[in-house]
C-alpha cells in the first residue's frame, strides 16, 4: 500500500463500479467526463435503454460554452481542455495532489494523449482514483493492472495492451463541485 496519498476533502464519491457497469444503459452512454464528475445523465440512459450497442453521444468539455467540435486541427491539448472545462465551469479550481480541496468539491486528473484523445480520472473516498474508458466498464487499476494512488505517476500507456491509446501528457488536477450543478451537455 502506498502511503502517500492526496488528502480528501471529505466530498469525494463512493466507489462503487456496479452503479457504471451493471446496466448497459449506464455504462454505454456514460465516458471518463461524466463519470469523474460523478454526473448520471437520465436523458443519455434513455437513449441506450434496451440497446446492447448504443450510440448515444457522450458528454463533451465545451459544449455547454459552445467550443467547436474536436478535429485534426484543433488537438486536444491541455490548454484547449482546460479552456473547455473552465469555460463550461468556471467554479473549477486547479489544485495539486499535494492540497485538499475546498468543502463541497472533491479532486479530478486531465490527462491526454494529444494525438486522439483526453481521460478524466477521480479520486474516491476510498483515496484510490478510478476512472471509465469511454462505454468501458469503471476500474481503479491503470494499463499495468495496478490500483491507481497518483494519475500523475501511473501508467495510462494502453497502447501497449489494448489499443492506440497513451496518454503520456498529465494536464493537471482540479477540485470539482460536489454539491451544485455542473453544466455538461452531449451533442445530438
Amino acid at each position: 500500500m502506498c502511503p502517500y496519498t492526496s488528502p480528501l476533502s471529505g466530498w469525494e464519491p463512493k466507489y462503487e463500479p456496479n452503479v457504471w457497469n451493471d446496466t448497459s444503459a449506464i455504462r454505454l452512454s456514460h465516458n471518463c467526463f461524466s463519470y469523474a464528475m460523478n454526473v448520471n445523465d437520465p436523458k443519455q440512459i434513455q437513449r441506450c435503454h434496451g440497446k446492447d450497442n448504443c450510440e448515444a453521444p457522450f458528454h463533451q468539455p465545451g459544449n455547454p460554452s459552445k467550443y467547436s467540435r474536436f478535429d485534426s486541427k484543433r488537438p486536444k491539448t491541455c490548454p484547449n481542455m482546460m479552456m473547455r472545462l473552465l469555460g463550461d465551469n468556471p467554479n473549477m479550481k486547479m489544485t495539486t495532489f499535494e492540497d485538499k480541496c475546498p468543502a463541497n468539491t472533491s479532486k479530478i486528473a486531465l490527462v491526454v494523449d494529444e494525438s486522439d484523445d483526453y481521460h478524466f480520472l477521480r479520486q474516491d473516498s476510498n483515496k484510490f482514483w478510478s476512472q471509465k474508458s469511454g462505454g468501458r466498464r469503471v476500474t481503479h487499476l491503470d494499463a499495468s493492472k495496478h490500483e491507481i494512488w497518483n494519475p500523475q505517476l501511473c501508467d495510462l500507456n494502453y497502447s501497449k495492451y489494448e489499443g492506440v491509446l497513451n496518454y503520456d501528457i498529465f494536464c493537471g488536477f482540479l477540485c470539482v463541485p460536489r454539491t451544485s450543478s455542473l453544466f455538461m451537455r452531449s451533442r445530438g
